[in-house]
């Protein structure tokens, strides 16, 4: 018989033995370096058949624990590397060196770059990371504030979009893992420069393209972003942000095999914009609340599906000082959005795999421009599937997709009288592409794609070609050509349905050298524009006076070039490009110089880290040439250029404790005063001459200071290594 003193030591025994096992986990750890030894990061290194892993750092080291015991297969796999499966006995602490070889059939060959920069690849080209776009002074932590410090763009301060290449700003789509994003940036009135909806850390890539896209593609006269959602995260963790123009606090709960992912945040620039200088007369500052969610469930290891959803509200009310009347402008504001997003990838076998996605939006929003009142719902859908597949040196991808967009717009006129204008229009397509690794040294990639619009009745087909050619162990160069069309911008689509499609011929060359951290790219290009819409601008609301009659083109060369070797925890990139480009279009009188593109641009952007003092700082300079605008005291179109843009900016990041990052940022410390153009009298005064008012930023400098804390298990983690 046991007495209860044996029972209590059997208790006690039988704890510290569970102990004992947890403490007797085994540590792997261990580097990874390629062929040069340069370090590897990104690696996957894991013990066969089980979740115990981890992925190597920017210095190629990786390390975790495990259970488990006895005879295992640890492997290693990076995409374009050949996978390693080394047999184990976990009996002890193990240390590794691992050298992974290049891939013959696939990362041997070189890689297609014309027009492309690729911040998810960061053994090919690191652009921009999650970290990059948080850094970018200036940038606001927005991710196409980012991108306008990259070649190819030009900063128009008073919308925040992204122009890229002489290009509007609806040539330019996003996609969230292979879909379509419906109305990619915040609701804002003319004059008030708007952000993404998207936070750049729920990504872990952004690949950005100028110009020359794959085929899976459409819909995009000259660039597209291609975000990518993170996986499975590490742990359960919640975020708290504390900021000067709101707050939000986010969840992840983590389990085996999945996670899930909430957000709630709330912004008021109420109280900010009564802090500081303001150019207009705001009655209600900028105000939204947003909600986000994310699941991610791994069914096996390497299945996946993602779901992403975000609803959001938002309202403004203020007055814009008229050159044409004494009173100003009054414009009321509300917009509500929603977002969903889901995608399934599936391998099959050990090279193919299939992946069906869709995405659907909504956005509803009313508009008081004085006496007029202007309702506004879009419903937008697109799915997406393909199929891609190895075969020795050709890589396939085949696959089809469908874009519906449903678009009413209801107008109550000053007098009371009442107007509607609507439109559907769905677009059915097909593509399919080849990369063909020729030798270790070339590469040809070929696709088309079949494009059906119902609200036209026409159908198209768009041939791409891309090629790339190794020049040395560090460099190659790109060519590209392709043909690309979408439909007209939407406050286009709804004054007009007899308009079609227009089009894009993209030409390219660029080379790329890559060495020991760092990334030199120069580009030269050619674009030339056809069916662009034309209006008689007497006329703008009566739509038999659209037509597709107008043309136009765009060239010029990119120099981009980042460095993050040279000097101890610094990284910076310096980017320059040159464009000409005019156009004939809308309510263009004949071919001239576009209002939204600047000749010269340029921007050098700074990073570095002072680890004693547990602190980043960041500083950038953007620089354009003055852009053209019309003015109607000259005889020239478009004949007058405002004065050059310049913008120093400057942020830091500080942890008081190792989960708490105190940020602080400024945009535009200089105080300059940025012009973006000039808006005219509609009738000249009596001297025959047109007065004018300057577009200006709505204050010259944005102020941000951020608390953002962390809480884990541990204490340890932040958001900066998220970023």
């Amino acid at each position: 018989m046991i007495t209860q003193g044996q029972k209590l030591k059997i208790v006690i025994l039988s704890i510290f033995s569970l102990s004992m096992v947890e403490i007797a986990a085994q540590k792997i750890s261990g580097t990874i370096v390629d062929q040069k030894g340069d370090s590897l990061i990104g690696v996957n290194v894991y013990l066969k058949d089980s979740y115990d892993g981890a992925t190597s750092n920017i210095n190629g080291y990786f390390s975790f624990e495990t259970g488990l015991k006895g005879d295992q297969v640890l492997i290693a796999s990076l995409v374009g590397f050949k996978t390693i499966e080394a047999p184990i006995v976990v009996d002890k602490n193990h240390v590794f060196s691992f050298i992974l070889k290049e891939d013959v059939n696939r990362l041997s060959g070189v890689t297609i770059t014309a027009g492309s920069f690729e911040a998810s690849d960061e053994k090919k080209a690191v652009v921009l990371k999650p970290l990059d776009i948080a850094m970018t002074a200036g940038g606001t932590a927005d991710i196409t504030g980012a991108l306008n410090t990259l070649p190819g763009t030009t900063t128009n301060g008073e919308s925040g979009k992204l122009f890229v290449r002489g290009g509007t700003a609806e040539e330019t789509q996003a996609f969230i893992d292979g879909v379509l994003v419906h109305n990619f940036y915040a609701a804002s009135p003319n004059g008030i420069p708007s952000r993404t909806r998207f936070s750049p850390f729920l990504f872990k890539g952004t690949f950005f393209s100028t110009g020359g896209y794959s085929a899976e593609f459409g819909q995009a006269l000259s660039s597209v972003i291609s975000l990518t959602s993170n996986d499975l995260p590490v742990e359960t963790r919640t975020d708290i942000s504390l900021m000067t123009v709101g707050s939000d606090v986010a969840h992840t709960q983590k389990w085996k095999n999945g996670s899930i992912y909430g957000q709630v945040q709330h912004t008021n620039l109420e109280p900010y914009n009564g802090l500081i200088d303001q150019e207009y007369d705001w009655e209600s500052g900028p105000k939204s609340t947003s909600g986000t969610f994310m699941l991610r469930q791994k069914l096996t290891d390497q299945n996946m599906i993602k779901v992403y959803a975000n609803l959001d509200q938002s309202d403004m009310i203020l007055n814009f000082p008229s050159i044409n009347n004494p009173t100003p402008d009054h414009v009321d504001l509300t917009n509500k959005n929603l977002y969903l997003n889901a995608n399934y990838r599936h391998a099959i076998g050990n090279n193919s795999a299939a992946y069906i996605g869709m995405s659907h939006g909504e956005t509803n929003e009313t508009i008081l421009f004085n006496e007029l009142s202007v309702k506004d719902n879009q419903e937008n859908n697109h799915i997406k599937t393909y199929i891609s597949t190895d075969i020795s040196r050709i890589s396939l991808k085949a696959g089809g997709e469908i874009i519906t967009a449903d678009h009413t717009e209801d107008v109550l006129m000053s007098d009371g009288s009442p107007a509607s204008s609507s439109y559907e229009n769905n677009i059915s397509a097909g593509f399919v592409e080849g990369d063909y690794y020729i030798t270790n040294a070339l590469t040809l990639r070929s696709g088309i794609r079949f494009s059906n619009y119902s609200l036209f009745g026409e159908s198209l087909l768009s041939p791409r070609l891309s090629m790339a050619l190794r020049t040395s162990d560090n460099g190659q160069v790109s060519a590209a050509y392709g043909k690309f069309h979408q439909t007209p911008a939407q406050n286009l689509m709804i004054r007009s349905q007899q308009i079609t499609y227009e089009t894009a011929d993209h030409l390219m060359l660029s080379y790329r050298q890559i060495f020991n951290g760092r990334t030199l790219r120069t580009e030269v290009y050619h674009k030339k524009y056809d069916r662009l819409v034309k209006f008689d601008p007497s006329e703008e609301f009566n739509p038999l006076v659209y037509s597709n009659d107008g043309s136009g083109y765009a060239q010029g060369f990119d120099l981009f070039y980042r460095d993050s070797k040279t000097l101890k925890n610094i990284d910076f990139w310096v980017t320059y490009s040159y464009l000409d480009t005019e156009r004939d279009h809308r309510d263009f009188p004949y071919q001239s110089v576009t209002s939204f593109s600047a000749k010269h641009n340029f921007s050098v952007v700074y990073n570095q880290f002072f680890s004693k003092l547990k602190t980043q700082v960041g500083a950038s300079f953007r620089y354009n040439s003055g852009r053209p605008f019309n003015n109607p005291n000259d005889t020239e179109f478009n004949g007058s250029t405002t004065r050059d843009f310049a913008d120093l900016s400057f942020n830091m990041a500080y942890l008081p404790k190792q989960n708490v990052i105190i940020y602080a940022s400024a945009t535009n410390l200089l105080g300059r005063n940025n012009v973006f153009g000039y808006e005219f009298e509609d009738q000249a005064g009596s001297d025959n001459y047109f007065d004018s008012r300057a577009i200006v930023q709505p204050a010259k400098r944005f102020l941000f200071v951020g608390v953002f804390i962390t809480l884990t298990k541990d204490k340890s983690k932040n958001n900066l290594e998220n970023l």
